[in-house]
Formats: structure tokens, sequence, C-alpha cells
């Protein structure tokens, strides 16, 4: 039976573009696929949930943290390496998938090292830190958009995989009525407390538009219970404020427009075809939420404000010209779905079965 480890984790964005490629090999032939995560929430509820096994590495990261973080996050690299060596040593994976994150540099290195069939997995418009480092000695690199082959030994451009429910919308019938505009307010799987903040500072000037629009929020846990009190505070405006959203693909079938980070996400609202106001996190790894922001910004599909320009008058009069211009929206949406490259998990597993062929 074929064995692949999918190391990677940390946050949603890397977690479900490797359970959509799990579940496309699952659809293909019998396999055994463990995950290499963190000990984040998100990798201990979703990995499992989905069936499969995680283990779990003493790993953190060295990007955009404190001396004494990144200091703590250098002591524990050798018990994390010697932990990733266990893990391919006992497991004996034929191929090892690097979806990003902190768990993804270490499993991958080694696995190099040791001769294992390597893959990359990179979701963004530039690659972060590991998929840098170790892109140009993996088999094979999936990647989403042109202009990246120089950082990669083997690039191969597919799109982004995308679990089935939400890969599915690309040939929904669209339904959604447009008496009212359904803006969801999306902060990925931890949140994003800048936009929390400036959306509900815009509250009042948005219950302007009470008759016009309906609000869904997903906050992260640790904002919700402030982002709730502050929306009880305008009842008259239809909202609903979750900490964390198990459907998305039913929140993106309902949505015109979504207000968002431009991180892997931007994947869903192109399988959705769906417009969106892009706030890229300032000086996230190689700049790559910008990079992808601009390239949705370049193709009519999405709109942008910077984080340094992010204030409740920018973010409300951005919307607040959207609402009154449906056909934009419209457009924008079907932009987005132009960029859509098809089955990305299925393109992937058929790649790289080809390069097993004893395995097949």
């Amino acid at each position: 039976m074929l064995r692949i480890l999918i190391a990677g984790g940390g946050t949603g964005g890397h977690i479900f573009p490797g359970l959509a490629i799990a579940e496309a090999f699952k659809e293909k032939l019998a396999c055994d696929i463990r995950f290499a995560g963190t000990n984040r929430p998100i990798d201990q509820k979703v990995i499992p949930k989905a069936g499969y096994r995680l283990y779990t590495l003493s790993v953190s990261g060295l990007y955009r943290v404190g001396a004494l973080k990144k200091f703590q996050s250098l002591l524990k690299l050798p018990f994390t390496f010697l932990q990733s060596f266990l893990i391919l040593l006992f497991f004996r994976p034929h191929i090892v998938i690097g979806v990003g994150g902190y768990a993804s540099g270490p499993i991958l290195a080694l696995a190099l090292l040791l001769g294992k069939k390597t893959i990359i997995q990179e979701q963004n418009a530039f690659p972060g830190l590991t998929n840098r480092l170790l892109g140009k000695w993996v088999d094979l690199a999936f990647v989403p958009f042109e202009g990246l082959e120089r950082l990669f030994k083997n690039p191969v451009i597919v799109g982004n995989p995308l679990r089935k429910a939400i890969q599915d919308l690309a040939e929904q019938v669209d339904s959604r009525s447009w008496e009212k505009i359904f803006i969801s307010v999306i902060g990925g799987s931890q949140g994003a407390n800048s936009i929390n903040r400036t959306v509900t500072g815009a509250l009042p000037d948005l219950v302007k538009l009470k008759d016009r629009i309906t609000l869904f929020h997903q906050t992260g846990e640790n904002d919700f219970e402030e982002v709730r009190e502050k929306y009880e505070k305008h009842k008259d405006l239809s909202s609903q404020v979750v900490s964390f959203c198990e459907d998305m693909p039913d929140i993106y079938s309902k949505s015109h427009l979504v207000i968002c980070r431009s991180g892997s996400i931007i994947n869903e609202l192109i399988a959705a075809k769906r417009a969106s106001i892009l706030i890229p996190i300032a000086q996230s790894s190689g700049n790559h939420q910008l990079e992808n922001a601009k390239i949705m910004l370049s193709k009519n599909c999405a709109l942008m404000i910077e984080q340094k320009d992010l204030t409740q008058k920018s973010l409300f009069k951005v919307i607040e010209d959207l609402v009154h211009e449906p056909e934009k929206i419209k457009s924008m949406g079907e932009n987005a779905g132009k960029l859509n490259k098809g089955n990305a998990a299925k393109l992937i597993v058929e790649r790289i079965l080809d390069i097993l062929p004893k395995q097949r």
C-alpha cells in the first residue's frame, strides 16, 4: 500500500490544501495517509476529524517573532529534527508532501537527505522561507501561478488544491438573490484582529446600509466575545457572528462579497467565483499576501486595501461603493472564476503517481 506523509500546518491555509490532496489520493487508490503538524488547536481538531492520524512536532515559527521567541524556536529544532526522523523511520513513507507551515521544513529536509520522493505544494504567488530553501531540491513543486519557475526545480502550474465541497462550487448554479448583498468577513482559522476591529468600528456607518446588506463575520476564538457584543448593539443590522465556520462552502454559496486576508483563501474565492476586498497582512513571509492580492487586483476580480491604509472610513467607503454597484460585484466574481484551472488536487495526484510507477 502506498504510504504518504503530508507535512505542514498551523493554519487552515496549510491544512486544507493538504486535506484536499489526501482526499484526491483516497479517490484514486488505496493508501495510508498521515499528517505531521503542530500542536495548534486547528491541527488537533481538523486533521483527526477528517480521519487521518496526526503526528505532532514541537516546532514554532522564526519569522515575525521577537528575539526571545526566535531563540526558543531555535532551541527546539534539534528535538524537532529527532521527532521528524523517528516519524520517517517508523512510517517509512513513499512520498513526503510539504504544504507549508512550521512542520513542513524539518520533515521535508530530512526526507530529502534520506532519499525519499519529496513534493512541495505552494499556495501563494511568492513562497515562504521553507519552500524557497527546499524548492530547488524536491522532485516536484506544484504552484498556483506563473512566474515561480526560477524558485523551484520542477514547477508545475496547477492552481491550488481545494476540498471537494469547495471545488464543486465552480460548477454550482448561481441561485443567489440580489435584493440584499451578503457580505462575509473571513478572518481565517485564527481570525484577524485588525479586520475585526475595523469592521466593528465601521458598524455605525454600515447600519446606514441595513436595508441593502447582510453580514456574516467569522472572528477567530480570541475576538469572538468582543465582536459579538459590538454587533449586539446594532441589532437592526442583519448579521451572524461565529468564532469558526465549519461549513465554508455554504457561506461562499450565499456570499456576494468577501472581506478577508489574501493568503491561500484567494484560491477558494477563485473556485467559488466570488468578489472580494483583500487586506493583505503587512510583511507576510516573502510578502506573499501582497503579491497574491496584486494578482487578483490585476485580473479585476478583487479590490485591495493595504494594512497601512485600513481605517473604518476607508473600508466603509469601498463597501458602500460596491453595494451601490452590484454589477461590479457580479463582474469581479465572474473574473475570479476565470482564474480557476480545474481540480488541482486531482492533477497533483496524477502527476505524483507518474513518478511512482512501481506503486501504481
